[in-house]
Order: C-alpha cells, then sequence, then structure tokens
C-alpha cells in the first residue's frame, strides 16, 4: 500500500477514534436528552456498554495503521541506509583507491622534479664546457696563427741576416782576393819556386 493511502487511512481511524471520545465526554447530555424526549433507556444502556468496546477497536485500528505506516518508513530507512552505507564503502574504496594515487603521483612529481633539476643542471654544465671546448681552438687558433707568425717573423729576421752576412763574407772575399798582399802572400806560397 502506498503511503499516501496509508495516511489517509490513518486519518479516517483518528476521526472516528475522536467522534468516539467526543461522544464518551457528552454521555451525560446524551443521557439528559433520551429521558427527556422519552426513549428507550435500554437502547441508551447497550450503547454505553458498547462505546468503550468501540473506542477501543478503534484505537487499535488506528495504532495499527500508524505502526504499519512506520514499519514502511523504517523499511525504507533501513533500504536507504543499507544503500547509503554501501555507497559509503564505495565511497571510502574510492577514496582511498585516490590516496594512493595521490601518494604515487606525489613521490613521482618529487622525483621528476630532482631528476629534473639534476638534469638541467648537468645540461648547463655540459653546455658550459661546450663553450669552453668551442672556445679553445679559436683561442688555439690565434695562438697558433701568432705563434706562425713569430716563427716566420723571426725567419725573415734569420733571413736577413744570413743574407747580410753571406753577402758580408762575399763582400770580404772579394776585398781579400783584391787585395795584393793577399793575394801574393797566397800566390806566393801556391805557386812555388819562381824560374830564373
Amino acid at each position: 500500500m502506498r503511503e499516501s493511502e496509508r495516511e489517509k487511512e490513518i486519518k479516517q481511524a483518528e476521526e472516528v477514534y475522536e467522534d468516539l471520545l467526543q461522544t464518551r465526554r457528552s454521555l451525560g447530555t446524551m443521557l439528559a436528552q433520551t429521558i427527556r424526549r422519552g426513549r428507550d433507556l435500554d437502547e441508551f444502556g447497550r450503547h454505553m456498554r458498547d462505546l468503550p468496546r468501540l473506542i477501543r477497536q478503534s484505537d487499535l485500528r488506528k495504532t495499527e495503521l500508524r505502526r504499519e505506516l512506520l514499519d514502511q518508513r523504517a523499511r525504507w530507512a533501513e533500504d536507504e541506509y543499507r544503500r547509503a552505507a554501501e555507497e559509503l564503502s564505495k565511497a571510502a574504496r574510492v577514496l582511498e583507491q585516490a590516496r594512493r594515487a595521490y601518494v604515487k603521483a606525489e613521490e613521482t612529481a618529487t622525483r621528476s622534479g630532482l631528476e629534473a633539476r639534476w638534469l638541467a643542471e648537468a645540461r648547463d654544465k655540459e653546455a658550459e664546457h661546450l663553450q669552453e671546448l668551442l672556445r679553445v681552438p679559436v683561442d688555439a687558433q690565434r695562438s697558433q696563427v701568432e705563434h706562425e707568425q713569430g716563427e716566420q717573423d723571426g725567419e725573415r729576421e734569420e733571413t736577413r741576416g744570413e743574407g747580410q752576412g753571406t753577402q758580408k763574407h762575399w763582400q770580404q772575399g772579394e776585398v781579400r782576393a783584391h787585395d795584393p798582399s793577399q793575394v801574393s802572400g797566397d800566390v806566393r806560397a801556391t805557386a812555388g819556386p819562381a824560374s830564373p
């Protein structure tokens, strides 16, 4: 039975019950009217004897209907509680899984952050090293060019010096060749005895 139908029955039972109570409260007035009108007092007596039974039956009916309604609502509440408990249990499992996933994600993020920082530092060091390596050949090339230029300048100076020394030596030999004292001495020495 639907709850609305049960509530309607309860309302009707309560009205009957209230009517019977009202009748009991007004028994004195009803008895006076019966006597005044000259009606049968036996019928009134039967009515008075039946009234407590009718009130009790009405009270029982009203109470049973209320109990059935409350029982139905309690079953619905229990069903709702059971569903809510199941949902709560599912939510607790999901929450636990989410907590574990959060902890795992947090650990991964921390580890990844540290690794990213370490890799960035390593990359920066390698970039600096690469820049140094790229600078060294330029500096070495510059030094080598300067060294070679210095050697070439030295060779030129030596060549100039040797040229001048050779030229001086050659000029000195030429001077000796033209110097009669040196030549005659040499010639005499090499010519041998003069013929008579």
